[in-house]
Protein backbone atom coordinates (compact mmCIF):
# COMPACT_ATOMS: atom_id res chain seq x y z
CA UNK A 1 0.00 0.00 0.00
CA UNK A 2 1.08 3.24 -0.58
CA UNK A 3 2.09 5.91 1.67
CA UNK A 4 -0.32 8.74 0.43
CA UNK A 5 -3.22 6.01 -0.44
CA UNK A 6 -2.47 5.36 3.88
CA UNK A 7 -2.14 9.20 4.37
CA UNK A 8 -5.58 9.72 3.02
CA UNK A 9 -7.08 6.59 4.39
CA UNK A 10 -5.88 7.53 7.75
CA UNK A 11 -6.64 10.97 8.15
CA UNK A 12 -9.79 10.39 6.57
CA UNK A 13 -10.80 7.92 9.30
CA UNK A 14 -9.09 9.92 12.02
CA UNK A 15 -11.03 13.02 10.79
CA UNK A 16 -14.30 11.87 9.54
CA UNK A 17 -16.58 14.38 10.39
CA UNK A 18 -14.61 17.44 10.15
CA UNK A 19 -14.86 19.70 7.45
CA UNK A 20 -12.39 19.62 4.91
CA UNK A 21 -13.63 21.16 1.88
CA UNK A 22 -15.41 24.12 0.47
CA UNK A 23 -16.22 25.40 -2.41
CA UNK A 24 -16.85 29.15 -3.39
CA UNK A 25 -16.82 30.97 -6.45
CA UNK A 26 -14.84 34.14 -7.71
CA UNK A 27 -18.08 35.93 -8.38
CA UNK A 28 -19.24 35.51 -4.57
CA UNK A 29 -16.55 34.28 -2.31
CA UNK A 30 -17.92 34.74 1.13
CA UNK A 31 -20.86 32.07 0.02
CA UNK A 32 -19.95 28.21 0.28
CA UNK A 33 -21.66 26.57 -2.52
CA UNK A 34 -20.85 22.50 -1.45
CA UNK A 35 -18.74 21.14 1.41
CA UNK A 36 -17.93 17.83 1.94
CA UNK A 37 -16.00 16.40 5.04
CA UNK A 38 -13.35 14.24 5.40
CA UNK A 39 -15.25 10.96 5.55
CA UNK A 40 -17.49 11.97 2.90
CA UNK A 41 -14.28 12.76 0.49
CA UNK A 42 -13.14 9.31 0.73
CA UNK A 43 -15.99 7.36 0.41
CA UNK A 44 -16.95 9.19 -2.67
CA UNK A 45 -13.48 8.85 -4.34
CA UNK A 46 -13.48 5.04 -3.46
CA UNK A 47 -17.02 4.88 -4.66
CA UNK A 48 -15.83 6.70 -8.20
CA UNK A 49 -12.62 4.45 -8.41
CA UNK A 50 -15.52 1.39 -8.22
CA UNK A 51 -17.96 3.44 -10.64
CA UNK A 52 -14.98 3.46 -12.97
CA UNK A 53 -13.54 -0.31 -12.37
CA UNK A 54 -17.32 -1.55 -12.82
CA UNK A 55 -19.37 0.63 -15.31
CA UNK A 56 -16.22 1.31 -17.47
CA UNK A 57 -13.60 -1.10 -17.03
CA UNK A 58 -11.06 0.90 -16.06
CA UNK A 59 -8.22 -0.83 -14.49
CA UNK A 60 -5.32 -0.05 -12.79
CA UNK A 61 -2.49 1.60 -15.43
CA UNK A 62 -5.66 3.12 -17.56
CA UNK A 63 -5.98 6.99 -17.45
CA UNK A 64 -8.96 8.96 -16.26
CA UNK A 65 -8.67 12.64 -17.90
CA UNK A 66 -9.99 15.28 -16.13
CA UNK A 67 -10.91 18.55 -17.33
CA UNK A 68 -12.37 20.47 -14.48
CA UNK A 69 -11.80 23.92 -12.25
CA UNK A 70 -10.88 23.94 -8.73
CA UNK A 71 -13.87 22.20 -6.71
CA UNK A 72 -14.51 19.27 -4.96
CA UNK A 73 -15.25 17.00 -7.92
CA UNK A 74 -11.51 17.46 -9.09
CA UNK A 75 -10.43 16.31 -6.31
CA UNK A 76 -12.21 13.30 -6.03
CA UNK A 77 -10.85 12.03 -9.59
CA UNK A 78 -7.27 12.64 -7.99
CA UNK A 79 -7.68 10.27 -5.18
CA UNK A 80 -9.89 7.58 -6.88
CA UNK A 81 -6.35 7.44 -9.11
CA UNK A 82 -4.33 7.16 -5.74
CA UNK A 83 -6.53 4.72 -4.43
CA UNK A 84 -6.64 3.10 -7.74
CA UNK A 85 -3.52 2.91 -9.29
CA UNK A 86 -5.77 4.79 -12.75
CA UNK A 87 -3.24 7.06 -13.77
CA UNK A 88 -4.84 11.00 -13.64
CA UNK A 89 -4.59 12.95 -16.42
CA UNK A 90 -5.16 16.86 -14.95
CA UNK A 91 -5.66 18.84 -17.93
CA UNK A 92 -5.91 22.70 -17.70
CA UNK A 93 -8.98 24.65 -18.14
CA UNK A 94 -6.95 27.37 -19.67
CA UNK A 95 -5.05 25.63 -22.50
CA UNK A 96 -6.20 25.55 -26.05
CA UNK A 97 -8.36 22.76 -28.33
CA UNK A 98 -5.05 21.91 -29.86
CA UNK A 99 -2.97 21.86 -26.83
CA UNK A 100 -6.21 19.41 -25.28
CA UNK A 101 -5.73 17.70 -28.38
CA UNK A 102 -2.00 17.09 -28.43
CA UNK A 103 -2.27 15.34 -24.51
CA UNK A 104 -5.64 13.68 -24.83
CA UNK A 105 -4.04 12.02 -28.62
CA UNK A 106 -1.03 11.17 -26.21
CA UNK A 107 -2.21 10.06 -23.13
CA UNK A 108 -5.47 7.74 -24.91
CA UNK A 109 -7.78 8.37 -22.01
CA UNK A 110 -10.53 5.26 -21.26
CA UNK A 111 -12.38 8.56 -19.47
CA UNK A 112 -12.72 11.89 -19.44
CA UNK A 113 -14.13 13.70 -16.94
CA UNK A 114 -15.87 17.05 -17.72
CA UNK A 115 -18.20 19.72 -16.47
CA UNK A 116 -20.84 21.65 -18.02
CA UNK A 117 -18.23 24.66 -18.39
CA UNK A 118 -15.35 22.18 -19.82
CA UNK A 119 -17.67 20.30 -21.90
CA UNK A 120 -17.42 21.87 -25.49
CA UNK A 121 -13.96 22.13 -25.26
CA UNK A 122 -13.61 18.82 -24.16
CA UNK A 123 -15.64 17.67 -27.60
CA UNK A 124 -13.88 20.02 -29.70
CA UNK A 125 -10.41 19.01 -28.61
CA UNK A 126 -12.40 15.33 -29.96
CA UNK A 127 -10.99 12.76 -27.71
CA UNK A 128 -10.96 9.22 -29.03
CA UNK A 129 -14.01 7.37 -29.98
CA UNK A 130 -12.75 4.68 -26.95
CA UNK A 131 -12.81 7.62 -24.32
CA UNK A 132 -15.68 7.58 -22.60
CA UNK A 133 -17.25 11.40 -21.77
CA UNK A 134 -18.41 11.83 -18.48
CA UNK A 135 -20.37 15.32 -17.29
CA UNK A 136 -20.41 15.86 -13.81
CA UNK A 137 -23.70 16.72 -12.31
CA UNK A 138 -25.39 14.59 -14.00
CA UNK A 139 -27.24 11.53 -13.89
CA UNK A 140 -24.24 9.31 -14.76
CA UNK A 141 -21.75 11.10 -12.72
CA UNK A 142 -24.46 10.39 -9.26
CA UNK A 143 -24.35 7.06 -10.49
CA UNK A 144 -20.44 6.45 -10.00
CA UNK A 145 -20.55 8.27 -6.96
CA UNK A 146 -23.33 5.74 -5.26
CA UNK A 147 -21.26 2.97 -6.62
CA UNK A 148 -20.73 0.65 -3.77
CA UNK A 149 -17.19 0.61 -2.51
CA UNK A 150 -14.61 -1.94 -1.79
CA UNK A 151 -11.42 0.26 0.16
CA UNK A 152 -9.68 -2.82 0.73
CA UNK A 153 -7.02 -2.95 -1.74
CA UNK A 154 -5.05 0.08 -2.46
CA UNK A 155 -1.80 0.54 -4.98
CA UNK A 156 1.85 -0.28 -4.18
CA UNK A 157 4.32 2.91 -3.43
CA UNK A 158 6.11 1.94 -7.00
CA UNK A 159 3.26 1.95 -9.20
CA UNK A 160 2.40 4.89 -11.59
CA UNK A 161 -0.72 7.50 -10.06
CA UNK A 162 -0.34 10.11 -12.51
CA UNK A 163 0.76 11.42 -15.49
CA UNK A 164 1.83 15.66 -15.67
CA UNK A 165 2.12 17.07 -18.80
CA UNK A 166 4.41 19.91 -19.48
CA UNK A 167 3.86 23.00 -20.10
CA UNK A 168 4.98 23.00 -23.32
CA UNK A 169 7.44 26.26 -23.26
CA UNK A 170 9.69 24.87 -25.59
CA UNK A 171 7.79 22.84 -27.90
CA UNK A 172 5.35 19.57 -27.55
CA UNK A 173 4.25 18.91 -24.25
CA UNK A 174 5.63 15.51 -22.70
CA UNK A 175 3.95 13.28 -20.02
CA UNK A 176 5.95 12.77 -16.84
CA UNK A 177 4.91 10.15 -15.46
CA UNK A 178 4.47 10.06 -11.36
CA UNK A 179 4.49 6.77 -8.66
CA UNK A 180 2.75 7.03 -5.40
CA UNK A 181 6.12 7.31 -3.98
CA UNK A 182 6.82 10.07 -5.78
CA UNK A 183 3.15 11.88 -4.44
CA UNK A 184 4.59 10.92 -0.68
CA UNK A 185 7.93 12.81 -1.44
CA UNK A 186 6.26 15.40 -1.89
CA UNK A 187 4.18 15.28 0.72
CA UNK A 188 6.90 14.94 2.99
CA UNK A 189 8.75 17.72 1.61
CA UNK A 190 6.01 20.22 1.50
CA UNK A 191 5.21 19.06 5.22
CA UNK A 192 9.07 20.39 5.84
CA UNK A 193 9.32 23.38 4.37
CA UNK A 194 6.15 25.32 5.39
CA UNK A 195 6.08 23.22 8.43
CA UNK A 196 3.95 23.87 11.19
CA UNK A 197 0.81 22.71 9.82
CA UNK A 198 -1.85 23.02 12.34
CA UNK A 199 -5.39 21.65 13.10
CA UNK A 200 -6.71 25.48 12.76
CA UNK A 201 -5.01 26.04 9.58
CA UNK A 202 -6.94 27.15 6.68
CA UNK A 203 -5.96 26.74 2.91
CA UNK A 204 -7.30 28.93 -0.39
CA UNK A 205 -6.69 26.55 -3.54
CA UNK A 206 -6.90 29.90 -5.87
CA UNK A 207 -4.45 28.65 -8.14
CA UNK A 208 -5.16 25.49 -10.47
CA UNK A 209 -4.87 22.69 -8.33
CA UNK A 210 -4.08 20.68 -11.18
CA UNK A 211 -0.45 22.38 -10.92
CA UNK A 212 1.27 23.19 -8.59
CA UNK A 213 -1.13 24.45 -5.81
CA UNK A 214 -2.41 20.80 -5.82
CA UNK A 215 0.67 19.99 -3.91
CA UNK A 216 -0.69 21.32 -0.56
CA UNK A 217 -3.64 19.52 -0.23
CA UNK A 218 -2.41 16.36 0.85
CA UNK A 219 0.36 17.71 4.00
CA UNK A 220 -2.99 19.95 5.68
CA UNK A 221 -4.70 16.62 5.47
CA UNK A 222 -2.87 15.18 7.89
CA UNK A 223 -2.93 17.67 10.08
CA UNK A 224 -6.94 17.94 9.94
CA UNK A 225 -7.30 21.26 8.07
CA UNK A 226 -9.80 22.42 6.12
CA UNK A 227 -9.39 23.62 2.52
CA UNK A 228 -11.13 26.39 0.47
CA UNK A 229 -11.26 25.99 -3.14
CA UNK A 230 -11.49 28.99 -5.18
CA UNK A 231 -12.83 28.47 -9.29
CA UNK A 232 -10.56 30.80 -10.70
CA UNK A 233 -8.01 33.37 -9.89
CA UNK A 234 -8.80 36.95 -9.33
CA UNK A 235 -6.77 39.34 -7.16
CA UNK A 236 -9.48 40.91 -5.48
CA UNK A 237 -11.84 37.67 -5.22
CA UNK A 238 -8.65 36.06 -3.61
CA UNK A 239 -8.52 38.65 -0.89
CA UNK A 240 -12.05 38.62 0.10
CA UNK A 241 -11.91 34.69 0.27
CA UNK A 242 -8.67 34.96 2.82
CA UNK A 243 -10.42 37.73 4.80
CA UNK A 244 -13.96 35.43 5.20
CA UNK A 245 -12.92 32.44 5.64
CA UNK A 246 -9.40 33.61 7.99
CA UNK A 247 -7.45 31.69 5.28
CA UNK A 248 -4.06 31.00 6.51
CA UNK A 249 -1.83 29.30 3.56
CA UNK A 250 -1.88 29.92 0.00
CA UNK A 251 0.38 28.98 -3.33
CA UNK A 252 0.23 31.75 -5.55
CA UNK A 253 2.82 32.51 -9.06
CA UNK A 254 4.51 35.17 -9.08
CA UNK A 255 2.16 37.19 -11.77
CA UNK A 256 -0.73 36.22 -9.42
CA UNK A 257 1.29 37.29 -6.47
CA UNK A 258 2.14 40.50 -7.62
CA UNK A 259 -1.23 41.44 -8.47
CA UNK A 260 -2.42 40.70 -4.65
CA UNK A 261 0.26 42.23 -3.66
CA UNK A 262 -0.57 45.44 -4.97
CA UNK A 263 -3.92 45.68 -3.64
CA UNK A 264 -5.62 47.81 -1.42
CA UNK A 265 -6.81 47.30 2.08
CA UNK A 266 -4.25 44.87 2.65
CA UNK A 267 -5.84 44.14 6.09
CA UNK A 268 -7.56 41.78 4.51
CA UNK A 269 -4.95 39.39 3.77
CA UNK A 270 -3.63 39.82 7.44
CA UNK A 271 -4.58 36.26 8.44
CA UNK A 272 -2.46 34.89 6.28
CA UNK A 273 0.97 32.73 8.30
CA UNK A 274 2.41 31.05 4.90
CA UNK A 275 2.39 32.50 1.14
CA UNK A 276 4.16 29.72 -1.26
CA UNK A 277 5.49 31.46 -4.22
CA UNK A 278 7.14 29.60 -7.46
CA UNK A 279 6.82 28.68 -11.18
CA UNK A 280 8.75 31.61 -12.57
CA UNK A 281 11.18 34.77 -11.21
CA UNK A 282 9.62 36.75 -8.93
CA UNK A 283 10.31 40.79 -9.28
CA UNK A 284 12.54 41.11 -5.80
CA UNK A 285 11.62 44.55 -5.41
CA UNK A 286 7.77 43.48 -5.08
CA UNK A 287 8.55 40.46 -2.71
CA UNK A 288 10.76 42.99 -0.87
CA UNK A 289 7.78 45.18 -0.38
CA UNK A 290 5.35 42.00 0.58
CA UNK A 291 8.03 41.01 3.23
CA UNK A 292 8.32 44.75 5.08
CA UNK A 293 4.54 44.69 4.93
CA UNK A 294 3.58 41.48 6.11
CA UNK A 295 7.06 39.82 7.43
CA UNK A 296 8.50 36.30 7.06
CA UNK A 297 5.31 34.81 5.61
CA UNK A 298 6.87 33.63 2.32
CA UNK A 299 8.20 30.22 1.29
CA UNK A 300 9.78 30.25 -2.24
CA UNK A 301 9.79 26.86 -3.84
CA UNK A 302 11.13 25.29 -7.02
CA UNK A 303 9.98 22.22 -8.58
CA UNK A 304 8.93 20.92 -12.31
CA UNK A 305 6.79 18.93 -13.74
CA UNK A 306 8.88 16.22 -14.26
CA UNK A 307 9.89 16.53 -10.33
CA UNK A 308 7.57 17.81 -8.02
CA UNK A 309 8.28 20.41 -5.68
CA UNK A 310 9.62 21.24 -3.79
CA UNK A 311 13.31 20.08 -5.32
CA UNK A 312 14.72 23.50 -3.29
CA UNK A 313 12.99 25.90 -1.12
CA UNK A 314 13.59 29.01 0.35
CA UNK A 315 12.45 29.25 3.79
CA UNK A 316 10.17 32.15 5.74
CA UNK A 317 13.29 32.76 7.98
CA UNK A 318 15.71 32.84 4.96
CA UNK A 319 13.47 35.48 3.50
CA UNK A 320 15.47 38.54 5.42
CA UNK A 321 13.52 41.20 6.69
CA UNK A 322 16.62 43.94 6.54
CA UNK A 323 20.20 44.48 5.98
CA UNK A 324 22.25 44.85 2.61
CA UNK A 325 19.97 46.02 -0.10
CA UNK A 326 21.97 44.20 -2.77
CA UNK A 327 22.98 41.01 -0.38
CA UNK A 328 18.81 41.24 0.59
CA UNK A 329 18.02 41.00 -3.40
CA UNK A 330 20.68 38.21 -4.15
CA UNK A 331 18.95 35.85 -1.31
CA UNK A 332 15.88 36.36 -2.71
CA UNK A 333 16.21 35.67 -5.92
CA UNK A 334 17.30 32.29 -4.82
CA UNK A 335 15.14 29.43 -4.66
CA UNK A 336 16.71 28.28 -1.49
CA UNK A 337 18.27 25.07 -0.80
CA UNK A 338 17.98 21.42 -2.02
CA UNK A 339 15.25 19.53 0.10
CA UNK A 340 15.27 16.55 1.87
CA UNK A 341 13.95 13.96 -0.67
CA UNK A 342 16.32 14.55 -3.24
CA UNK A 343 20.02 15.73 -4.65
CA UNK A 344 21.03 18.86 -7.06
CA UNK A 345 24.13 19.19 -8.89
CA UNK A 346 25.27 21.65 -11.70
CA UNK A 347 26.57 20.64 -14.63
CA UNK A 348 28.92 21.49 -17.70
CA UNK A 349 27.92 20.37 -20.59
CA UNK A 350 30.19 17.68 -20.83
CA UNK A 351 28.31 16.40 -17.49
CA UNK A 352 31.05 17.51 -14.88
CA UNK A 353 29.99 18.71 -11.74
CA UNK A 354 30.70 22.49 -11.82
CA UNK A 355 32.36 24.57 -8.35
CA UNK A 356 30.48 27.07 -6.63
CA UNK A 357 29.33 30.14 -8.16
CA UNK A 358 29.80 28.71 -11.63
CA UNK A 359 26.69 28.71 -14.34
CA UNK A 360 25.39 25.20 -15.63
CA UNK A 361 22.42 23.04 -15.68
CA UNK A 362 20.64 22.11 -12.96
CA UNK A 363 19.80 18.46 -12.97
CA UNK A 364 18.28 17.09 -9.96
CA UNK A 365 17.38 13.40 -8.64
CA UNK A 366 15.09 11.74 -5.95
CA UNK A 367 11.90 10.30 -4.81
CA UNK A 368 9.91 12.79 -5.97
CA UNK A 369 11.37 12.66 -9.61
CA UNK A 370 9.62 11.06 -12.50
CA UNK A 371 10.11 7.70 -13.60
CA UNK A 372 9.95 8.56 -17.34
CA UNK A 373 7.96 10.09 -20.09
CA UNK A 374 4.91 8.43 -21.15
CA UNK A 375 5.16 6.82 -24.69
CA UNK A 376 1.94 5.42 -25.33
CA UNK A 377 0.51 2.08 -24.32
CA UNK A 378 2.40 -0.36 -26.33
CA UNK A 379 5.82 0.40 -25.38
CA UNK A 380 7.44 -2.07 -23.44
CA UNK A 381 8.72 -1.96 -20.17
CA UNK A 382 11.29 0.12 -19.47
CA UNK A 383 13.86 0.08 -16.53
CA UNK A 384 14.44 3.30 -14.48
CA UNK A 385 15.92 4.70 -11.50
CA UNK A 386 18.17 1.81 -10.18
CA UNK A 387 15.57 -0.70 -9.75
CA UNK A 388 12.04 0.03 -10.88
CA UNK A 389 10.61 -1.06 -13.54
CA UNK A 390 7.36 0.83 -15.08
CA UNK A 391 5.34 -0.05 -18.13
CA UNK A 392 5.36 2.29 -21.27
CA UNK A 393 7.39 4.86 -20.27
CA UNK A 394 10.44 6.26 -22.07
CA UNK A 395 13.02 7.62 -20.45
CA UNK A 396 14.61 9.00 -23.60
CA UNK A 397 14.75 12.54 -23.99
CA UNK A 398 17.08 14.61 -26.45
CA UNK A 399 17.70 18.04 -24.20
CA UNK A 400 15.62 17.36 -21.40
CA UNK A 401 14.71 14.11 -19.24
CA UNK A 402 15.90 11.32 -17.17
CA UNK A 403 20.09 10.19 -17.85
CA UNK A 404 21.24 6.74 -17.51
CA UNK A 405 22.10 7.83 -13.90
CA UNK A 406 18.63 8.25 -13.30
CA UNK A 407 19.34 12.82 -13.19
CA UNK A 408 16.97 14.79 -14.61
CA UNK A 409 18.08 17.43 -16.96
CA UNK A 410 15.96 20.73 -15.89
CA UNK A 411 16.54 22.70 -19.09
CA UNK A 412 17.28 25.78 -16.35
CA UNK A 413 21.05 27.39 -15.86
CA UNK A 414 21.78 27.88 -12.04
CA UNK A 415 24.69 28.08 -9.72
CA UNK A 416 24.95 27.39 -6.32
CA UNK A 417 26.76 29.67 -3.74
CA UNK A 418 29.28 28.68 -0.41
CA UNK A 419 26.13 28.32 1.80
CA UNK A 420 24.27 25.55 -0.42
CA UNK A 421 21.11 28.18 -1.98
CA UNK A 422 20.42 27.47 -5.67
CA UNK A 423 19.47 30.56 -8.07
CA UNK A 424 18.30 29.80 -11.50
CA UNK A 425 19.43 32.34 -14.14
CA UNK A 426 17.68 31.17 -17.07
CA UNK A 427 16.03 28.58 -19.41
CA UNK A 428 18.46 27.25 -21.46
CA UNK A 429 16.93 27.63 -24.36
CA UNK A 430 16.10 31.62 -23.98
CA UNK A 431 19.33 32.43 -23.82
CA UNK A 432 20.34 35.17 -26.29
CA UNK A 433 23.87 35.44 -27.51
CA UNK A 434 24.53 38.82 -29.06
CA UNK A 435 28.02 40.32 -29.99
CA UNK A 436 29.85 36.83 -28.28
CA UNK A 437 28.24 38.27 -24.86
CA UNK A 438 25.42 35.32 -22.96
CA UNK A 439 22.73 37.66 -21.79
CA UNK A 440 19.95 35.94 -20.10
CA UNK A 441 16.05 37.55 -20.30
CA UNK A 442 15.74 36.93 -16.70
CA UNK A 443 18.37 39.34 -15.70
CA UNK A 444 16.61 41.86 -18.34
CA UNK A 445 13.17 41.34 -17.01
CA UNK A 446 14.55 41.79 -13.85
CA UNK A 447 15.75 45.28 -14.64
CA UNK A 448 13.10 46.25 -16.23
CA UNK A 449 10.91 45.26 -13.56
CA UNK A 450 12.44 47.82 -11.19
CA UNK A 451 10.98 50.71 -12.97
CA UNK A 452 7.49 52.04 -11.28
CA UNK A 453 5.42 51.38 -14.25
CA UNK A 454 5.85 48.38 -15.31
CA UNK A 455 3.53 45.23 -14.44
CA UNK A 456 5.87 42.61 -16.69
CA UNK A 457 7.55 42.00 -19.34
CA UNK A 458 8.98 39.42 -22.17
CA UNK A 459 12.79 40.00 -23.03
CA UNK A 460 13.61 37.81 -25.98
CA UNK A 461 16.40 37.59 -28.84
CA UNK A 462 16.05 38.54 -32.09
CA UNK A 463 17.97 37.76 -35.04
CA UNK A 464 20.36 40.88 -36.32
CA UNK A 465 22.93 40.95 -39.03
CA UNK A 466 25.85 42.58 -36.26
CA UNK A 467 25.13 41.38 -33.59
CA UNK A 468 23.97 37.74 -34.43
CA UNK A 469 21.22 38.55 -31.95
CA UNK A 470 19.48 41.84 -30.42
CA UNK A 471 17.46 42.18 -27.16
CA UNK A 472 14.41 43.09 -27.42
CA UNK A 473 11.77 43.63 -25.01
CA UNK A 474 8.09 43.33 -24.56
CA UNK A 475 6.40 45.66 -21.39
CA UNK A 476 3.41 45.48 -19.90
CA UNK A 477 2.61 48.70 -17.96
CA UNK A 478 0.54 48.77 -14.55
CA UNK A 479 -3.04 50.33 -15.14
CA UNK A 480 -2.69 54.06 -15.43
CA UNK A 481 0.71 53.99 -15.81
CA UNK A 482 2.47 56.01 -18.87
CA UNK A 483 6.23 56.04 -19.50
CA UNK A 484 8.79 56.60 -22.89
CA UNK A 485 10.14 53.97 -24.29
CA UNK A 486 13.61 55.60 -24.57
CA UNK A 487 13.30 56.14 -20.80
CA UNK A 488 12.47 52.71 -20.11
CA UNK A 489 15.62 51.24 -21.95
CA UNK A 490 17.86 53.56 -20.31
CA UNK A 491 16.76 52.43 -17.00
CA UNK A 492 18.06 49.61 -16.73
CA UNK A 493 21.64 50.62 -17.53
CA UNK A 494 21.87 51.93 -14.23
CA UNK A 495 21.27 48.22 -13.06
CA UNK A 496 22.91 45.79 -15.69
CA UNK A 497 25.52 46.43 -18.59
CA UNK A 498 25.04 48.42 -21.13
CA UNK A 499 25.24 45.47 -23.32
CA UNK A 500 22.31 44.30 -22.06
CA UNK A 501 20.16 46.20 -22.47
CA UNK A 502 17.35 45.98 -24.93
CA UNK A 503 17.60 47.58 -28.02
CA UNK A 504 14.20 47.32 -29.05
CA UNK A 505 11.10 48.00 -26.59
CA UNK A 506 7.27 48.04 -27.33
CA UNK A 507 4.61 48.30 -24.95
CA UNK A 508 1.86 45.98 -24.74
CA UNK A 509 -1.61 44.81 -23.00
CA UNK A 510 -0.86 41.59 -22.15
CA UNK A 511 1.97 38.76 -22.42
CA UNK A 512 1.07 35.38 -23.99
CA UNK A 513 0.74 32.15 -21.04
CA UNK A 514 0.82 29.02 -20.52
CA UNK A 515 -1.92 27.44 -18.57
CA UNK A 516 0.75 27.20 -15.57
CA UNK A 517 0.62 30.94 -15.97
CA UNK A 518 4.67 31.20 -17.49
CA UNK A 519 5.25 33.65 -19.93
CA UNK A 520 5.69 32.46 -22.88
CA UNK A 521 8.92 33.55 -25.00
CA UNK A 522 8.73 31.44 -27.49
CA UNK A 523 5.17 33.13 -28.62
CA UNK A 524 6.54 36.73 -27.92
CA UNK A 525 9.65 35.45 -30.87
CA UNK A 526 7.19 34.11 -32.78
CA UNK A 527 4.70 37.23 -32.83
CA UNK A 528 7.54 39.67 -33.74
CA UNK A 529 9.15 37.58 -36.30
CA UNK A 530 5.66 37.23 -38.28
CA UNK A 531 5.33 40.88 -37.88
CA UNK A 532 8.61 41.90 -39.12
Amino acid sequence: MSAVARLIADSCRRFADRQLLACVSSESPRAVARTLSYGETFEQSCALAAGLRERHRASPGDRIAVLLPNGADLVLTEWACLLSGMLWVALSTRSSTAELREILEDATPRVLIVDASTREAAIGAGPAAATVLIETATTAWSELLATTADTGEFPDAAAPVRIRYTSGTSGRAKGAVITGEGYAASVEAVNDVIAPVERDDVLVQAAPMTHAAGALLLPHLAAGARAVLLDRFDADAFAETVAAHSATTVFLVPTMLVRVLELSEPERLRSLRTIVYGGAPMPTDRLVAGIDRYGQIFVQIYGLTESTWPVTALRREEHPLGGDEEQRAARLRSCGKPTSVGEVRIVARDGATLRAGEAGELVVRGRNTMVGYWAGPDCRPVATLDSAVVDRVDTTAATKGLDAGGWMHTGDIAVIDTQGFVTIIDRMHDMIVSGGFNIYPADVEAALSTHPAVLESAVVGLPDPDWGERVHADVVLRPGARVDREELIEHTTARIARFKKPRTLRVVSALPKNASGKILRREVRRALTLNK
